[in-house]
């Protein structure tokens, strides 16, 4: 009774009503890749809700960062298992996120009507890998420092503006009094809330635009209702992902500071990784020539290739791929159903040779490591590197590409086997038989 009068009190001075059926009754994806998405959404909530709480412990000048992330961790369980799952909750969220965009990518889902959202996406990848390195950084550990410090000589090496940059953010030479201050303001504010604005941007296009789905008919909408089917399933994706990342930040510690010690310019720890979404940076710098060149009297040091120039380049291919595949396909029908991967061998060899440039440049980030492993000249595993970079990521997309042929080839040639019904009929002796019936 309470329910319907307050119902009833904001439809009359809303018209709430018509809203929230029709919002009940929207059909939304069952197929499990479209849950990525969700996950990454969870993720983002985990993020704010310990993000918040952790504001009121951090102190974010240079001689108080570190002590209070350490402080953190010894006198308070809670506390540090929130830094955990804050720390855990940004390294899903980067991976959801790629994985999504990769689902989206190999299933062309992004073509027309699309494109927008996609480039929303992939904007939204940058913005996350940006926030979970400032968070990186903020501890203030020899680890994190490193990092930062490697972050301002990329920075520095920017064209005309890379100076003007890193003295802004360091409030004079690096490392200056500002710099942990600004990188604080900027993780806590400017990127949230520019993440929040590009999910919203998102899910508001998904919405007008309704759901890409695996059907072979356009005309017919494939899913389920919001409510009861879709909202028990997302729930139980919200509990899921919450466990998950409860679980592994109470079992595997992640960036564990204590064991590097507090920052000092003159020193640099090894070993050292940065996480996962920035070892591919990592290694390009770590395998980037050694050229240095001038425009106009500018230095262009050699950091600018691998820090600069070859990230602006991947991102940019990958942002304007829905017109690419447009330009080669000449294909600008709206779609609603997606394809397999394999209707495409192109695609799935463009897709391939990014995801092995990508896998070698985060393996050589660990070149170091490797070569005292292996007992190797550190040099030699450099060279190849290099080599697999320029000539085995594209050996990987050919390979995949020639896979991707021949499955379309096979599917062509004997065509989507027919679904099969199972017809059980009770027999005389009171037991069941099977009859299995092909439709026609």
């Amino acid at each position: 009774m309470i329910t319907r009068r307050i119902g009833r009190f904001f439809d009359e001075r809303l018209g709430s009503a018509a809203f929230v059926r029709s919002a009940f009754q929207k059909i939304y994806p069952d197929h499990w890749s479209f849950y990525l998405g969700e996950f990454a959404l969870y993720c983002f909530m985990l993020l704010v809700i310990t993000g918040v709480w952790l504001t009121f412990v951090y102190d974010a000048s240079e001689h108080g960062a570190y002590a209070s992330v350490v402080a953190l961790g010894r006198g308070d369980p809670i506390g540090y298992l929130i830094r955990q799952v804050h720390h855990w909750s940004a390294v899903v969220f980067v991976a959801a996120i790629v994985l999504h965009l990769g689902r989206i990518f190999f299933t062309a889902a992004y073509r027309k009507p699309r494109e927008i959202n996609w480039v929303v996406g992939v904007v939204l990848l940058v913005v996350a890998s940006l926030t979970g390195f400032t968070g990186y950084s903020l501890p203030n550990d020899a680890l994190s420092g490193t990092g930062l410090r490697i972050g301002m000589s990329v920075t520095l090496a920017l064209p005309f503006a890379g100076a003007w940059a890193s003295n802004l953010l360091n409030g004079g030479a690096y490392p200056g009094p500002l710099l942990l201050p600004h990188v604080y303001t900027i993780h806590v504010f400017f990127l949230p809330v520019t993440i929040a604005l590009l999910l919203g941007l998102h899910l508001g296009m998904l919405v007008l635009q309704k759901h890409t789905q695996f059907a072979r008919d356009e005309t017919v909408v494939v899913g389920r209702r919001f409510f009861p089917d879709y909202l028990l399933r997302t729930i139980a994706a919200f509990g899921a992902t919450v466990a998950v990342i409860v679980a592994l930040s109470a079992v595997v510690e992640i960036n564990p500071i204590e064991r590097y010690g507090e920052y000092r310019d003159w020193l640099v720890p090894n070993p050292a990784t940065p996480d996962w979404y920035a070892g591919w940076l990592d290694g390009a710098l770590r395998l980037g020539p050694a050229v240095e060149w001038r425009i106009f009297g500018h230095p262009l040091p050699a950091v600018f290739w691998p820090g600069v120039v070859l990230p602006g380049l991947a991102f940019a291919l990958v942002t304007a791929w829905p017109w690419i595949d447009k330009r080669l396909t000449s294909d600008r029908a709206y779609h609603d159903v997606l394809v397999p991967p394999s209707a495409a061998p192109w695609r799935v060899g463009v897709g391939a040779a990014l995801i092995a440039a990508g896998v070698v440049l985060t393996l050589a980030a660990t070149d170091d490591q490797q070569a005292l492993a292996l007992h190797v000249p550190l040099t030699a595993l450099v060279t190849l590197y290099r080599l697999a970079f320029a000539f085995g990521a594209p050996a990987a997309g050919v390979v995949a590409a020639i896979f991707a042929a021949g499955i379309r080839a096979r599917r062509d040639r004997h065509g989507v086997e027919a679904e099969r019904a199972v017809v059980i009929k009770r027999n005389a002796r009171g037991g069941f038989d099977e009859e299995n019936v092909t439709p026609a």
